[in-house]
């Protein structure tokens, strides 16, 4: 019972038009405005109506295709409506019942269906017009009159057709640019290499796109309500403040970069590069939009030339040129901060006779051998570097007196004369070294070098493995306590 009662309740609404249609017939024929047609005509015409908007009904006309078959099913539409407009004898007057149909079916089937309709339109009002003036339908309107009103009404129903139709088709077509233009963007985000974020002026996040995942490990659900101030590199805060600074500064219109490392979910740090542009004025956007893209790779190729640039290939020390840099750095630092700097030229004694008795290979590995020794006798903060062939530089960039720095010298000299078996060899080389201090202020780069490469000569002179410090003044003193290897 329950189950009958829903499928009439289903019916009533579905085929809801043609049985208000049927009460309307009853009134006008109550005051004598329809034909003179038995009322079960109009019954069987109406009740066909509504079967015939029943959607299995339509299911079925259309092949269970949606959208197929216009030219059954809406012709047959609008020829059970202008039957029983010609029937309660109003004939083409009733022509806006069509227009109804066409928008019922333009909505549904998109604009391929003006032309079914107004074909239909017209053959039906024709095909009544011809029955009226056969008199086998009625009409309230002389047969002149009706046929003139008919002919206006098809052509009007015509061109509605038309016109509708083709402004369905250009709306479907704007749909369809509109959404192909949506699936690319959606392709980009999704398939992109770069994260696009959208947030606010604090920088939280709402919206995140899908190449988050891949990119930072993160699904884009989890970066919403979050910064990604928690995923910076702490040595990178500096860069992001100054990036945010920028972007809130501006508008729209000029974008800004900024390269900082991102850890990724995974816990390990990735370079990227981030453009951001503060869109918050925009009325369609209104967020701080951002693009960043991993350049980890680019980073490590932009580090390994930088650092081939900067450092000897043999050695893995710095370069003469790179040397000269740190040492200029190391004097500003020793201006500003009141304190001594100290550069120690060192040149391998005997280092010659190693390249001619046992060849290249084992003078380089000989090399190899005594920039460790140095590198691992200064401090961090120091620096060494190779200036060419067997001479190295070291750059004390802080030390307190003479004393110190030839404390060092004297260190290296011990490391060189304990560390030169290579290869199962044990080459007689020691090394000369000379020492030159700046006091702050006192003396620049070029002048500095030049005085301990005074120094490392006369230390030579007075034999293998000796020191000589250079003094402001111009004399060459010897160092007390000269190691002698």
């Amino acid at each position: 019972m329950r189950r009958s009662w829903v499928a009439f309740l289903s019916f009533v609404r579905n085929g809801i038009e043609p049985l208000v249609a049927l009460a309307v017939v009853v009134g006008l024929r109550h005051v004598e405005l329809a034909g003179d047609v038995p009322l079960c005509a109009f019954v069987l015409v109406l009740l066909l109506s509504a079967i015939n908007r029943q959607p299995w009904v339509q299911r079925r006309l259309a092949g269970h295709a949606p959208g197929a078959r216009l030219w059954l099913r809406i012709p047959l539409h609008i020829v059970l409506t202008t039957t029983t407009m010609y029937l309660l004898g109003w004939g083409a007057l009733l022509v806006v019942a069509h227009v109804h149909i066409l928008a019922v079916h333009l909505r549904a089937s998109g604009s391929r269906a003006w032309r079914p309709a107004a074909w239909a339109s017209a053959g039906s009002i024709a095909l009544g017009q011809l029955l009226v003036a056969a008199g086998v339908l009625p009409s309230f309107l002389a047969v002149p009159e009706s046929h003139g009103l008919a002919l206006l009404a098809a052509f009007g129903s015509v061109i509605t057709a038309r016109l509708l139709g083709h402004f369905v088709a250009q709306r479907e077509r704007a749909e369809s640019a509109a959404r192909l233009s949506e699936q690319r963007l959606r392709a980009l985000l999704r398939d992109g290499s770069e994260v696009i974020t959208m947030g606010d002026a604090d920088g939280t996040i709402g919206y995140a796109s899908p190449a988050a995942l891949p990119v930072l490990g993160y699904r884009p659900e989890e970066l919403c309500g979050r910064t990604l101030a928690g995923l910076l590199h702490p040595d990178d805060e500096e860069v992001a403040a100054d990036l945010r600074a920028r972007v809130a500064a501006a508008d729209g219109s000029v974008e800004h970069f900024a390269e900082l490392r991102m850890r990724h979910a995974d816990g390990s740090w990735r370079w990227h590069e981030i453009i951001a542009r503060n869109m918050i004025a925009h009325p369609a956007v209104r967020a701080v939009v951002s693009h960043q893209r991993d350049i980890t790779e680019r980073r490590a190729v932009q580090d390994r030339i930088a650092y081939a640039a900067s450092h000897d290939t043999l050695t893995d020390l710095v370069n003469a040129l790179t040397l000269t840099r740190d040492l200029d750095r190391a004097l500003a630092q020793g201006t500003r901060y009141r304190h001594p700097v100290a550069m120690l030229f060192c040149d391998l004694d005997g280092f010659k006779a190693v390249n001619d008795t046992y060849g290249h290979a084992v003078g380089d590995r000989l090399l190899q051998t005594i920039s460790g020794v140095i590198r691992r006798t200064i401090r961090d903060s120091d620096v060494a570097g190779r200036l060419g062939g067997d001479e190295f530089g070291v750059v004390l960039t802080r030390v307190n007196d003479d004393a110190e720095a030839l404390a060092v010298a004297r260190r290296i000299i011990a490391g060189i004369a304990g560390s030169t078996v290579v290869a199962g060899l044990e080459p007689a080389v020691g090394c000369s070294i000379g020492v030159a201090l700046a006091y702050p202020g006192g003396t620049d780069t070029r002048t500095l070098m030049r005085h301990a490469d005074a120094a490392m000569y006369q230390a030579k002179r007075r034999g293998r493995n000796g020191t000589q410090l250079y003094v402001e003044e111009g004399a060459l003193l010897e160092a007390p306590d000269v190691f002698a290897g």
